[in-house]
């Protein structure tokens, strides 16, 4: 049973399915007109079961029933036919009634491309089998005498062809489908781990703007005011307890809404001006909100400005003070403007542009994309074209193995006429090989593959002109079979209609000259058998052939599909359950001093108070100051263990020089080496602790500093030598200095590339 995971290969098998059902019916419904046509039959139970074969032909070739059930009900029907079918001939199977050979050559290839093997074996055996009971008056028939029949060694043969070409191509496909499950999970890992920075990153710039700059006036002995500082309180507290919008969420909201509300809580004298309602996002509302609050604690708080103006449009807002303006290029050294104003901006698409002067007040600018992303620029995936290209290889190869396969055995294991000379036959085989093998040359023009199928067509024409008249239609005739594989191949991934036209061509005109050298209604009645057996299988071939790329790439637009569904899962779970999680955690941890500043049962001069403002302001300043470390995979990993010191009082401090870069990520067996070792130092310092990650090419280097008791050197010396890492991978260094502990651990990449 197909898998759900596995588009690709459910189009290719089903395309390849329907193939094969059609080119079964349509050959027997062909073979079957033709052979009541010509009056071949006698009347009785042979006429019989030809009728109700062909009735149940026309009938299937009518809906799209598939199934185990119709696979059977299709052998039954061939079965019954075979049964009631009886065919002597003077010497070898099928060389005295075409029929009951085609129609079995029609139900070995079919299955073998539309069934799996163990099915496919079965039905190829079991028609094998009803084949030799339908030739059982032959005349020194014998079990041995019929598996070594040519005939029947080539009906094997077409099954084993039809086997492999199902198989190449369906493993192709698989290969194409774990390759882009294999690039989704990267994406979608890349994804969570993108909006997990961008959701934290803003989690910190909320509580930098809001709850920071509350807690460094108190704690700095600034707050004079203690109705002021409440005021500021409560307002923190309900931009904190608002809460931020997860990723992914499109609902509609009035900018202009929450930009009078963040208004009303400015000290200095405000003017907004709107031209009415601002239609935007509910994120991007969120977004330019928070930054014009930056941007006005930052007037309130610096300015030292009388008025203050906003004037927003679609798409633009400027905010301008009449305050003391400040020196140097705004944002370099300004965490506010830096990460709560112009990089909250890009996030979203837009940008942010600070200008100041000493005495001239400050200028902000903000501006955002009026369009709306779509679905497809928001979760851009494009399914690897290397994995299409491959399919699509894997069944010109294919191909081209059938038409060098096929020109061989029937060149070779047919008996030869009198005439063309072996030297003449010879070169006629090397020509129908060569070019099926000149498919696989790439970047072929398309003149060039005309001259070449114009050639294979040419050698088959010239096998018919030179054979004897009462050989054109006997196995001498390689041509008939294999020629047109030639013209399948060299047409196969060029234009759609190249292949099929050619194809036609060709049997045209083979046709006419077998008409030409043996005309009457034996050689038409025989022609007509081949058209059924041969040339639709071919032409069915040549029209899955221009189809497959639009199969694979329908399938690559369902993989899309289903990765836009997996990331909106992973990244909504991930801020469910992780973000907001350690949201909830963080502002547990300095809400209460908040609330009790807002409610008045705290007295923001009191020196316990200032005390305790000082420092969650400054363990907030060390959480913001860290942001962009802590986007390193390894500094991620360490983050319970960093909290865990944090809330035990020690100073933390975390440093991260670079990100790995792509191929150079850190084995596991060295990544929880390294961050095992670095929590070791985390949990036994007691005041103070600094890691420090620095990535370049040459390796991957941990610095842990703390003032940690000297057992700890045990601790990391047991990790060592308990680690799986016979070769070295990790190199330790511990130096003890005082009270303080360094250690210092290395991973160089050139060690696991020679591994």
């Amino acid at each position: 049973m197909l898998r759900e995971a596995d588009p690709t290969h459910a189009a290719v098998a089903q395309e390849a399915t329907w193939l094969a059902i059609r080119f079964r019916h349509a050959a027997c419904l062909l073979l079957t007109v033709v052979h009541l046509a010509s009056g071949a039959v006698e009347p009785g139970l042979g006429q019989a079961v030809t009728l109700g074969l062909a009735v149940w032909s026309a009938s299937r070739l009518w809906g799209r029933r598939l199934g185990p059930g119709w696979t059977a009900a299709d052998v039954a029907v061939v079965a019954i036919y075979l049964l009631g079918t009886t065919s002597v001939a003077a010497s070898g199977i099928g060389t005295g009634d075409l029929i009951d050979v085609k129609v079995v050559a029609a139900t070995v290839i079919s299955v073998g491309i539309a069934e799996r093997v163990r099915v496919s074996a079965a039905v190829t055996g079991l028609v094998l089998l009803l084949l030799y009971y339908a030739n059982r008056a032959t005349p020194g028939l014998t079990p041995w005498n019929f598996l070594s029949d040519l005939t029947v060694a080539y009906l094997l043969v077409e099954w084993l062809l039809a086997v492999g070409v199902r198989r190449v191509v369906l493993g192709a496909a698989t290969v194409h489908d774990q390759t882009v499950t294999a690039a989704a999970d990267a994406r979608i890992a890349s994804e969570v781990a993108a909006a997990r920075r961008r959701y934290e990153h803003e989690q910190w710039a909320v509580m930098h703007d809001t709850a920071a700059a509350t807690l460094l006036m108190v704690g700095q002995g600034a707050a004079g005011d203690r109705d002021r500082v409440a005021r500021q309180a409560a307002r923190d507290l309900a931009v904190l307890d608002s809460g931020i919008p997860l990723p992914g969420d499109d609902t509609r909201a009035d900018l202009s809404v929450p930009l009078r509300e963040v208004s009303n809580g400015c000290s200095t004298s405000l003017t907004l001006r709107t031209p009415g309602p601002l239609p935007v996002r509910g994120t991007l509302a969120w977004t330019v909100t928070a930054a014009v609050r930056e941007a006005l604690t930052n007037v309130d708080r610096h300015a030292r400005a009388s008025t203050v103006d906003i004037s927003a449009g679609p798409g633009a807002l400027v905010i301008t003070d009449d305050g003391a303006g400040f020196d140097g290029v705004p944002g370099e050294d300004r965490y506010g403007i830096r990460h709560s104003i112009v990089e909250r901006m890009r996030a979203v698409g837009g940008d942010a542009e600070v200008t100041s002067r000493p005495g001239h007040g400050t200028r902000v600018r903000l501006h955002w994309p009026t369009t709306e992303p779509g679905a497809a620029e928001e979760h851009s995936f494009d399914a690897p074209a290397a994995g299409i290209d491959r399919l699509g290889r894997s069944f010109g190869y294919g191909i081209v193995g059938i038409a060098v396969a096929d020109t061989l055995l029937q060149s070779t294991l047919t008996e030869a006429a009198a005439t063309p000379p072996a030297a003449v036959d010879a070169a006629l085989v090397a020509v129908n090989v060569g070019c099926a093998l000149a498919a696989l040359i790439p970047r072929r023009r398309e003149s060039a593959t005309l001259a070449l199928m114009a050639l294979a067509i040419a050698a088959s024409l010239t096998l018919i002109a030179l054979l004897p008249a009462d050989a054109v239609l006997a196995g001498a005739n390689w041509s008939i079979g294999a020629s047109g594989w030639a013209v399948v191949a060299l047409g196969f991934r060029l234009s759609p209609r190249l292949s099929p036209t050619a194809l036609t061509a060709w049997w045209v005109l083979v046709c006419a000259l077998v008409l030409v050298r043996a005309p009457g209604l034996d050689s038409l009645r025989v022609l007509g058998y081949h058209t059924a057996a041969i040339f639709f299988l071919q032409f069915l071939t040549a029209r899955f052939a221009a189809t497959l790329d639009r199969v694979a790439r329908d399938a690559a637009a369902l993989h899309r599909e289903r990765l836009r569904h997996r990331t909106a899962d992973a990244v909504g779970h991930m801020t469910e359950q992780e973000c907001l999680r350690r949201y909830r955690e963080l502002l547990s941890e300095f809400t209460p001093l908040l609330r009790g500043l807002a409610d008045g049962t705290l007295d923001p001069s009191e020196p316990a108070v200032r005390a305790a403002a000082r420092t969650e302001y400054a363990r907030l300043r060390r959480l913001f100051t860290q942001q962009d470390g802590l986007g390193h995979p390894l500094l991620a990993d360490l983050r319970g263990g960093i909290d865990a010191a944090e809330r035990r009082g020690v100073a933390v401090t975390v440093e991260a020089e670079a990100r790995p870069e792509p191929g150079r990520e850190l084995p596991d067996p060295v990544r929880g080496h390294l961050v095992a070792a670095a929590r070791i130092m985390l949990d036994a310092s007691r005041s103070r602790a600094r890691v420090v990650v620095t990535t370049d090419a040459t390796g991957c280097t941990v610095s842990a500093l703390g003032d940690c008791p000297a057992d700890t050197v045990d601790r990391l010396s047991a990790l060592s030598t308990a680690a799986a890492d016979p070769t070295g991978a990790v190199h330790t260094e511990v130096v003890t200095a005082g009270e303080l502990l360094w250690a210092r651990l290395h991973h160089r990449f050139e060690l696991e590339t020679a591994r």
